[in-house]
């Protein structure tokens, strides 16, 4: 006995006194096994009271992303997060564009996409390489590596020497 008279009762034969009704189908959820109306039953839904029929879980959280406020789990929320569906908790943004680095293919935000930029944190739409050694000017810390010889992230090759470890190679 809910003290709801059975004849208004969205749910006779459960008890029920607050009548909710999530989604509005005249059953209420005390005795509805789909409450969102999504087609998915309650007991294998990720979430029951929101309606998501694809069940779209990013981070595999088991909530799904129509309830979950941070859909890759990165722990920042999802209204604040600038990548929302790529864990990216420092939240880098190299080129500002509101996008994070970790789900931005131009980090630079030169045109020129980081899987093929010959620097891709530091924006040089022409991809100038004077030395030829694959990195490109705007970011070469060694410019006259010879070109045959392997090179680092800076575009110096173990030849050349920094024994100032300031990160430019010396003469």
């Amino acid at each position: 006995d809910d003290t709801v008279p059975d004849a208004s009762d969205n749910c006779p034969l459960v008890a029920n006194a607050d009548q909710t009704d999530t989604d509005g189908d005249g059953l209420g959820d005390a005795c509805d096994d789909d409450d969102d109306d999504d087609t998915v039953p309650d007991a294998s839904d990720n979430c029951p009271l929101t309606a998501n029929a694809d069940q779209t879980d990013t981070d595999s959280d088991g909530l799904g992303d129509a309830c979950d406020d941070d859909d890759d789990d990165d722990t920042v929320p999802d209204a604040t997060d600038n990548c929302p569906l790529v864990a990216n908790a420092d939240q880098t943004d190299t080129d500002g564009d509101g996008q994070g680095d970790a789900c931005d293919d131009d980090d630079d935000d030169d045109t020129v996409p980081d899987a093929s930029d010959n620097c891709p944190l530091v924006a040089n739409t022409d991809q100038t390489d004077t030395d030829g050694d694959g990195q490109g000017d705007a970011c070469d810390l060694c410019p006259n590596t010879a070109p045959a010889d392997p090179v680092d992230s800076n575009g110096c090759s173990d030849a050349q020497v920094d024994a100032d470890s300031d990160g430019i190679c010396d003469p």
